[in-house]
């Protein structure tokens, strides 16, 4: 059953989402980063909990996490920090993929959408409050590609709703006067920001493929 989730708790529901739609896949690696999806979302929550229902709400998902824990303490915070990653890459170049060949849809813009989550859990693999100088170029790759797949989530969307095909590539890209565009993950820090996508818990039933 779907955990009910306050109003002044509404910064968490997409990690919470996400975790609930992985919880459908029972193999090892989507279990970890549901795992990791229910911690992020507990570490934000921590201080935008303030009514009994919020408080309520981070301790199922502190129940939760602590009925996974023996089983993720396999995994080193370093191996957890990789495959979290490589599952939000593996999702990304498959949205990716579609838009860049001109195939994007409403399920193209959600899983966007859902990427970005994915990149955005990763946040608590690093030391918190850091300058952004001193971040390590891994970590500026992520956050880049975190704003690019909410960008890119709402510019399809927005391309649909008025009724023309969304745009392929990134942020400014010039396809036929540089062969291709540059990569995703070099879309400018500037992108504006996404208006709101539909998070029910539908958007993504994540099924990578076979490696």
């Amino acid at each position: 059953m779907p955990l009910k989730i306050p109003p002044e708790l509404k910064k968490v529901k997409p990690f919470v989402l996400r975790a609930e739609e992985l919880d459908r896949d029972k193999s090892p690696e989507s279990r970890l980063v549901a795992y990791y999806c229910r911690q992020f979302a507990v570490q934000t929550g921590i201080s935008l909990a303030t009514s009994p229902d919020g408080k309520r709400c981070l301790g199922e998902l502190l129940g939760q996490l602590e009925s996974e824990k023996q089983a993720m303490s396999v995994f080193t915070a370093d191996e957890s920090h990789v495959i979290c990653k490589k599952f939000a890459d593996r999702i990304f170049d498959k949205a990716d993929a579609e838009d860049r060949a001109g195939a994007a849809t409403k399920g193209t813009a959600k899983t966007f959408y859902a990427t970005a989550s994915f990149y955005e859990i990763l946040q608590q693999f690093y030391e918190k409050g850091i300058e952004e100088e001193q971040k390590s170029e891994e970590q500026q790759e992520e956050e880049r590609k975190r704003i690019y797949c909410k960008w890119k989530a709402t510019e399809i969307l927005k391309a649909i709703k008025e009724g023309r095909t969304p745009e392929p590539g990134g942020y400014g890209e010039n396809t036929e006067a540089d062969g291709g565009g540059s990569q995703a993950e070099e879309a400018p820090a500037e992108v504006p920001p996404p208006a709101p996508v539909d998070e029910s818990p539908d958007v993504f039933v994540p099924k990578p493929p076979p490696a």
